[in-house]
């Protein structure tokens, strides 16, 4: 019964039914001073995750993270902000992260001049 009770403990937890994990494999889209530009021969993917109440974007060689403050759901669609922070030193403290999230798998970002159409897993 013990074992049982350590075991159970140990487990890895399960995703929570809103997590998903997203990539932009068809374009890269940067928009500055009011227009934007669309790559789609060379460029890295970028990763959207969330995990219960974290977002966290990975692009290039670093990422950044952080707490969902605003959520809200309407018709499908799930909006997200969150105020990520970069794991690189190099990089400025925090942006602001917005995510338009259609529940039947695709995901629309904006980020550091970064607006992104995304295919998604969840």
């Amino acid at each position: 019964m013990r074992t049982l009770l350590i075991a159970a403990l140990l487990a890895p937890l399960p995703a929570a039914a809103q997590d998903f994990h997203c990539r932009n494999t068809e374009a890269e889209i940067r928009c500055v001073s009011n227009s934007c530009a669309v790559e789609t021969e060379s460029f890295t993917p970028m990763e959207l995750t969330r995990r219960g109440n974290r977002l966290s974007i990975c692009s290039y060689s670093a990422c950044w993270e952080g707490p969902i403050l605003l959520q809200r759901t309407r018709g499908g669609v799930m909006f997200l902000s969150a105020d990520v922070k970069s794991n690189a030193p190099a990089e400025p403290n925090r942006a602001p992260l917005a995510v338009m999230y259609d529940l039947e798998g695709t995901a629309q970002i904006r980020w550091l001049g970064f607006s992104n159409a995304m295919t998604c897993k969840s």
